[in-house]
């Protein structure tokens, strides 16, 4: 039962990066919103669109399709270096710890449950 679990683990990720890149490709104001950002030009809009929406959507979609070890050990890398970033931010910019945590959470979760499809651990 358990390996069963965490044979879904990087699916579910994926699926939880691929709606977040849906939400930013199609409605990218709520994201910026969320997080306090203001688009004041056509370029950043596509900027939001292209790097927060196209590259979840690409990365979730290859994470799928592939369903291999070595896809989602890219994946779990790259949101471990998401989540070190917000530490990173926390420590040289001065966001807090309240603001911060909910996103650690998010990026720390994707991470674990993209290196759970592995065989890293």
């Amino acid at each position: 039962m358990m390996e069963a679990i965490i044979e879904w683990l990087p699916k579910i990720a994926s699926g939880i990066v691929l709606l977040i890149g849906l939400i930013c490709f199609f409605k990218p104001q709520i994201i910026m919103d969320s997080c306090g950002i203001k688009m004041t030009n056509n370029m950043a809009i596509s900027e939001v669109r292209g790097v927060f929406g196209g590259l979840n959507i690409g990365s979730a979609v290859a994470a799928l399709y592939f369903a291999d070890p070595t896809a989602y050990a890219v994946l779990a890398f790259a949101w471990t270096a998401v989540a070190a970033a917000r530490f990173y931010s926390m420590a040289v910019d001065g966001s807090t710890a309240k603001e911060s945590i909910a996103p650690i959470i998010l990026d720390s979760s994707v991470a674990i449950m993209y290196f759970t499809g592995t065989g890293l651990f």
